[in-house]
């Protein structure tokens, strides 16, 4: 599943410009991790995820889709990062803060591919958590980390 929305993301890519977009340029987990360790202030880390996939962790850093709009003029010279499960919401976010003139990258891995790499996550209310919120049941959290459906449920691995 993964690999098929990173698919989707470099054919969306690819067809942009025929349909008249912008290419959104991807953001490593390494470059993403170096800027978030550095506070690195030319960037603003936007969870796109919903609010319920977002209740059970996101990466530290990160602001939610509401609070951006919220603050929007606050992060006019900024670079957009945005982020989601595998990459697909993040990227039609970004395209479309390309499209009103922000500068914007897509994170097309994801909390997932962060999870894979070993990267922190917190909960909601900050404390650290392993549990990570899969999106749908054809995705699980990675070797290390738990995949979770809902704030306080475990995914079933039976429904996996």
């Amino acid at each position: 599943m993964i690999w098929l929305s990173q698919q989707f993301v470099l054919w969306l890519n690819r067809i942009a410009p025929v349909l008249g977009w912008n290419r959104v340029e991807d953001i490593s987990t390494e470059e993403l991790a170096r800027r978030l360790e550095q506070n690195d202030p030319t960037i603003v880390l936007v969870d796109v995820r919903s609010e319920p996939e977002r209740s059970v962790s996101h990466i530290p850093g990160s602001i939610s889709d509401d609070e951006f709009r919220s603050r929007e003029k606050e992060f006019e010279n900024r670079t957009v990062v945005a982020s989601c499960t595998i990459g697909g919401r993040s990227w039609i976010f970004a395209q479309r803060c390309l499209r009103r003139g922000m500068k914007a990258r897509n994170y097309r891995s994801g909390i997932l591919g962060w999870c894979e790499s070993g990267g922190e996550l917190v909960a909601a209310d900050g404390t650290p958590t392993q549990r990570v919120h899969t999106h749908n049941r054809f995705l699980s959290a990675p070797s290390g980390y738990e995949s979770a459906t809902s704030q306080h449920t475990p995914a079933s691995k039976a429904s996996e």
